[in-house]
């Protein structure tokens, strides 16, 4: 059935609201508005015999003139903590309850406070309320814990329109648990003016073909998650540089320029079934030959919208109490010219009452035809029955607490946060920074507003980049004056770096968006000096328009909130790329579609569903550890998983020791024990194997002469890297010698025990021959060749071997098997005895630098760019030998094929590992690109605690069972095409 055909029915008196619910208006089938709905039971009654249908029709024959008018009116409240007994929720619940609003729409609020009131006023209302929000970037624009989304045009910088689906689907679905039916969303207005105060990033760009794609794909996903969409503001708000809450936008161009730009996405979302549109208040004197707002003018409303577009879905006004409708007209003409212009819904009215006496005048005198307000009404309400809401109007508080930001919705909003991020210039590759180097960076945080807080969540994930290795802070805001910006000017010169946030949003009532001059000419006096400096812009992305000289490296972000923020952060240290493309042209700086693509190269924290990890499933890892500790396995850990390009889980848990006075930190030292015989000893030669100074199948005694002795001549470095060699175990107290030299001599004169490459016994002993191979090769110290080639490069700053017998307090604790307690001192004795430095344990390191570590194994041996090892190497050295009955690789252990592995039995035969006697694991699973990295020092107060070989495998286990699929989003809702 076309639109004009169910407007000639209507017309005719006759019922066909089944049909607003089952098919989308110029289109195809669509679902119910209560599809999908949380907590809607059964969903929308079955109108197929024409009883649901009689609903709306009985209500509008039973309805007087009086409650006609009044059903037309959308009634403000916000949904902050009021008591009922208030004058302002007083007055609203009046205005529900005796004056019979037919609609309502909440302002800023907290969830349960807001589902609260509306379930009291639906309580009090005769007919069921449609309640609206507006939405436009998540509900959490208006609801404090609710969630929220980077604004359109950041959608529309990632060019995917499943983002402005999924973003429409997840805002409908938290609306309707908030007692919420109608979004105030998708803007479909055209951001073709870069001087536009109030639409600029609301908008998704400054194509029509775009923001016509985006918005239709908003309105698919949220009216298939229960809610109406309301495109707006109809005809178009795009090209104005006045804000219409001050004064009234006058648009001066003709209908071919209407057509071609501000009519084309309001056509799309059309085709895809949109229910509702809000009319803006702004003129076009060219085409409807007056100045008077769309919102009161019927030629653009009744006659290009209605007739010549064929639209008969709700329509509703932009709110009345903004002054380009205010400063021309009385409340009660207003009213009037809305219904008589051919809107639906009266919204926002600065005074009801006097507004419906003025429309029941125009009724009876003639001014205004019966027929319109009743097909208005019967819009209205066939719209109600379509929602459920004459069966169920209220809505659970359990729902409520089940649908709103939820963890799948934060990680959807991440999502389009990276994914928008734009890169608009980054001369001399100053992005991103990146280890080894260490900048001592000043962040100079330009803000629209006095709030101290603002930036506060980009300046703390800036903290974290490793790169970073101080970072001071300025700002320049409203408060500030001139000798501040002179003061920072001269502070970038004692910095590397100088990264400028800036923060210009969207305001109404404030008629201009956009740098102060101060702030303007700060930006071009800091670039015009020789600090680099870099760019952000959050809110705004015009902000850097015509700056000459301009900033080495400009990003454009978008939007403002946490999600933003984080991104934009982590762009700038590597741990998130810049895959977006510039929506709309920005002077002097960009052109539409621009953007300069810079890859992640480090791992950045994320949600587990951001790498297709169940978030449910991997906190049974949390429980396993705390109940473990709780259990006198160890006092404390750490754990990291990293999977793709995140880690899905970096945290701590417990105490240094038992008597819970220092809690363990993600940056905790501990001692690796066995895990420096992979960390260190392995990866050195690596290499050296890589750099084509050390060859594997060689003899040792190539390297160290002395080893030849007994009978060991043609052991080979591969033997030693495979546990193959035909030493012995461990050297015995009385064997090692008093000193470093008396333990390597021993070592050399250590006898065969079995025939080289016959079979596998483990031994420390080969971890240090390998190490006096590293040190003779490079002419360095072990530990010195580590920091310089290993550490160092990798950005593992919190990584190094120490001096025994020295306490430092900040490392989690071992206690010795004679009892002492070492802190930051080696546990292992032979490595003790080797002076704190060996190949065999006394590497110290932290959860947050193995995570490093992990990064790059699972990235083919890349971090920050650079190519650390070759992806051959890493194969070479994770392979399992073929010696029988052997699980090694050369220096890493691989996962035994049956029995018992510490990698548990999810793990894939693939997978390479190592664990440390302290308590220490790390695994490797490359077919899921997935690491596990497990600190305790379950050594303290003894060394008697086992629980942890039952620990580890079921660790193991938790987080590979956690997979859901590859390591890319687990998006919430259906997909856009089912």
């Amino acid at each position: 059935m076309t639109v004009s055909l169910r407007h000639s029915l209507l017309a005719a008196g006759l019922t066909v609201t089944v049909l607003v619910g089952s098919f989308v208006f110029g289109g195809g089938r669509a679902a119910p508005l209560t599809a999908g709905l949380p907590g809607s039971g059964a969903g929308a009654p079955d109108t197929a015999d024409g009883t649901g249908a009689a609903w709306a029709e009985q209500q509008l024959r039973a309805m007087t003139l009086d409650e006609k008018i009044a059903q037309l009116f959308v009634v403000r409240i916000d949904g902050t903590f009021q008591n009922a007994d208030t004058p302002s929720y007083r007055e609203t619940a009046t205005l529900v309850e005796e004056f019979g609003a037919g609609g309502l729409i909440f302002g800023p609020g907290t969830p349960m406070t807001q589902i609260a009131m509306a379930n009291d006023l639906q309580a009090k209302a005769k007919r069921p309320l449609l309640v609206a929000q507006d939405t436009e970037w998540g509900v959490g624009m208006r609801i404090d814990e609710a969630t929220s989304f980077p604004p359109a045009m950041a959608i529309g910088a990632t060019r995917d329109a499943s983002h402005a689906y999924r973003v429409g689907y997840v805002t409908a679905q938290e609306a309707r648990a908030l007692g919420v039916h109608q979004l105030y969303a998708p803007v479909a207005d055209v951001n073709n003016n870069p001087k536009n105060p109030i639409i600029n990033v609301r908008s998704f760009g400054e194509s029509p073909s775009l923001v016509g794609t985006m918005a239709s794909a908003f309105t698919r996903g949220a009216q298939r998650g229960g809610t109406l969409a309301t495109v707006k503001h109809f005809p178009g708000h795009g090209d104005t540089e006045v804000d219409s809450h001050i004064n009234l936008p006058i648009l001066r161009f003709d209908r071919g320029r209407l057509d071609s730009l501000e009519l084309s996405p309001f056509r799309q979302t059309f085709d895809a079934g949109v229910q509702s549109v809000m009319t803006g208040h702004l003129a076009l004197p060219e085409i409807a030959a007056d100045s008077v707002p769309a919102t009161l003018s019927r030629p653009l409303t009744h006659d290009l919208l209605r007739d010549e577009l064929g639209y008969d879905g709700l329509v509703v006004t932009d709110a009345l109490n903004m002054q380009a409708v205010t400063r021309t007209f009385g409340v009660g003409e207003t009213a009037v010219r809305v219904l008589e212009a051919g809107a639906d819904l009266v919204l926002m009215s600065t005074n009801p009452h006097a507004a419906h006496q003025a429309v029941r005048r125009a009724v009876t005198g003639g001014r205004i035809d019966t027929t319109e307000i009743n097909d208005s009404v019967r819009r209205l309400l066939a719209t109600k029955q379509d929602l459920g809401l004459h069966e169920a109007r209220q809505v659970s508080l359990d729902t409520t607490r089940h649908q709103v930001a939820r963890r799948s919705h934060e990680v959807l909003s991440r999502t389009v946060a990276r994914e928008s991020l734009t890169l608009l210039a980054n001369a001399d590759s100053l992005l991103p920074l990146t280890p080894p180097e260490q900048h001592d960076a000043l962040v100079v945080t330009l803000s629209d507003s006095e709030y101290p807080g603002t930036g506060d969540t980009f300046i703390d994930q800036l903290r974290d980049q490793p790169a970073i290795g101080s970072l001071d802070t300025r700002r320049l805001d409203p408060r500030s004056d001139s000798t501040d910006v002179k003061d920072h000017l001269a502070d970038a010169s004692d910095h590397d770096i100088v990264i400028v946030p800036s923060f210009l949003r969207v305001q109404a009532w404030s008629g201009s968006i956009g740098l102060s001059d101060r702030h303007h000419d700060f930006l071009e006096d800091l670039a015009d000096a020789d600090t680099p400096v870099a760019f952000v812009a959050f809110g705004n992305p015009y902000a850097p328009t015509d700056l000459a000289p301009a900033p080495d490296a400009i990003l454009a972000a978008y939007g403002s909130g946490d999600a933003s923020q984080r991104a934009a952060a982590r762009a700038l240290g590597g741990g998130t790329g810049t895959p977006g493309r510039l929506p709309v042209t920005i002077p002097g700086v960009a052109e539409k579609g621009e953007g300069q693509s810079l890859a992640p190269v480090a791992p950045r924290e994320g949600l587990p569903e951001s790498v297709g990890l169940d978030g449910a499933r991997l906190a049974r890892l949390d429980t396993l550890l705390r109940s473990a500790m709780l259990d006198g396995a160890f006092p404390g850990g750490a754990v990291a998983v990293g999977r793709g390009p995140a880690l899905a889980e970096l945290d701590a848990f417990g105490y240094h020791t038992y008597d819970e006075t220092t809690p363990v930190q993600t940056g905790t030292q501990y001692d690796l024990a066995s895990l420096t015989k992979v960390v260190a000893t392995t990866t050195a030669v690596m290499k050296l194997y890589e750099a084509d100074s050390l060859a594997l199948d060689a003899a040792v005694a190539r390297y160290l002469p002395d080893f030849a002795q007994n009978g060991k001549e043609a052991v080979t470095v591969r033997q030693l890297l495979a546990h193959t060699s035909g030493l012995k175990p461990y050297l015995d107290p009385d064997e090692r010698g008093p000193t470093r030299d008396a333990l390597l001599d021993t070592l050399m004169a250590q006898p065969l025990t079995y025939t080289p490459g016959t079979q596998s016994t483990y031994s420390g002993l080969n971890a240090i021959a390998l190490m006096r191979i590293v040190e003779t090769v490079s002419g360095q110290p072990f530990d010195a060749f580590c920091q310089a080639h290993i550490f160092e490069p990798l950005g593992m700053d919190q990584t190094g071997f120490y001096d025994a017998d020295v306490t430092r307090e900040w490392a989690a604790p071992t206690t010795d098997t004679s009892g002492t307690r070492r802190q930051g001192s080696v546990h292992d004795p032979m490595a003790r005895d080797m002076g704190g430095v060996s190949g065999n344990a006394g590497l110290f390191s932290t959860v947050e630098d193995l995570a490093r570590f992990g990064y790059m194994l699972t990235h083919e041996g890349r971090i920050d760019g650079r190519q650390f090892l070759a992806p051959e190497t890493i194969a070479t050295f994770t392979a399992q030998t073929d010696v029988p009955g052997s699980t090694r690789a050369l220096g890493w252990d691989t996962k035994s094929p049956e029995g018992y592995s510490s990698a548990g039995d999810a793990f894939s035969a693939a997978s390479f590992g190592h664990t440390g006697y302290t308590g220490t694991s790390f695994w490797v699973d490359p077919a899921e690109d997935l690491f596990v990295v497990l600190l305790t020092n379950r050594v303290y107060p003894d060394d008697t605690a086992e629980q942890i070989t039952q620990v580890r495998p079921r660790a193991a286990d938790i987080v590979h069972r956690a997979i859901e699929g590859p390591p890319q989003p687990l998006l919430p809702g259906p997909k856009p095409e089912e």
